[in-house]
């Protein structure tokens, strides 16, 4: 596996209440930083090689990294990736991500 894309690691804080009582989102907190393989990839690859139908535009292979969860962000330059699915294997990962 190559790995020569180098992503920032992101996970959403927990959200909270305010001194008002209205919701407010968790800010992205940086994890740190890793070198991946970053692939083009698509909704209907994932459905056709995994049968999953959920909105993905690309995918990236790792080492198993308990980091990197759903819902996780990975920002590669000015590009960000959102984590929707994550298929482990004995020792590397798919994560199927979608471009935000």
């Amino acid at each position: 596996m190559i790995k020569n894309y180098l992503v920032s690691v992101y996970n959403k804080e927990e959200g909270y209440k305010d001194e008002y009582g209205a919701f407010a989102e968790g800010d992205l907190k940086f994890i740190k930083s890793k070198f991946v393989d970053i692939q083009p990839y698509s909704t209907e690859l994932l459905l056709k090689d995994y049968g999953y139908n959920i909105e993905v535009s690309s995918r990236i292979f790792d080492e198993i990294d308990d980091d990197i969860k759903i819902g996780t962000i990975l920002q590669y330059k000015d590009e960000q990736y959102e984590v929707r699915k994550i298929i482990n294997w004995d020792d590397y990962r798919e994560v199927m991500c979608y471009g935000i």
